[in-house]
């Protein structure tokens, strides 16, 4: 009963390495983001979380993954994830993403620079730098995403 049991497992494993040896689309895209995350070294960050986090007592292990806080909070990331990489397949979603992010030493800079020497303003100099373009814009992109958030919001179930 054990070698048949050994038996299922072996030709199970077999089975999904013809599966994905079968695919080669889909072997090389994950052969490539395995190949993307060594190269960036966040292979080497998750394999040091690995070792630092994950206790070697397997009891251990297995009481952290057996809690239903666990779970949820899986399934919930994984929710989570999925509606992040949806939202990253429109191209306006990904190149403002994108430009945001490679961009974010000037923002942060700008910011910290803003904080710690900040003008002061008359109204009528608030008023002036109303009328600058780039000022505008970034008003009203936080004012169309303020109506947004604001009307998406307003459909999420607080469990009350």
């Amino acid at each position: 009963m054990v070698n048949n049991k050994k038996q299922s497992d072996k030709d199970q494993v077999e089975e999904l390495i013809k599966d994905i040896a079968g695919n080669e689309k889909s072997l090389s895209s994950i052969l490539g983001m395995l190949k993307s995350l060594g190269d960036s070294g966040s292979l080497k960050i998750i394999q040091n979380l690995m070792d630092e986090l994950i206790p070697g007592n397997p009891e251990g292990i297995v009481q952290t993954l057996d809690k239903i806080e666990f779970h949820e909070g899986g399934i919930n990331l994984a929710s989570f994830l999925v509606a992040f990489m949806a939202s990253l397949s429109d191209n306006v979603t990904k190149d403002s993403i994108s430009t945001i992010l490679y961009n974010s030493n000037e923002l942060w800079s700008t910011m910290v620079e803003g904080a710690k020497k900040p003008d002061n303003l008359s109204l009528f100099g608030l008023l002036g730098i109303l009328k600058d373009p780039e000022v505008a814009s970034g008003i009203t992109v936080v004012l169309n995403a303020l109506r947004v958030i604001g009307k998406l919001l307003k459909k999420v179930d607080a469990g009350e």
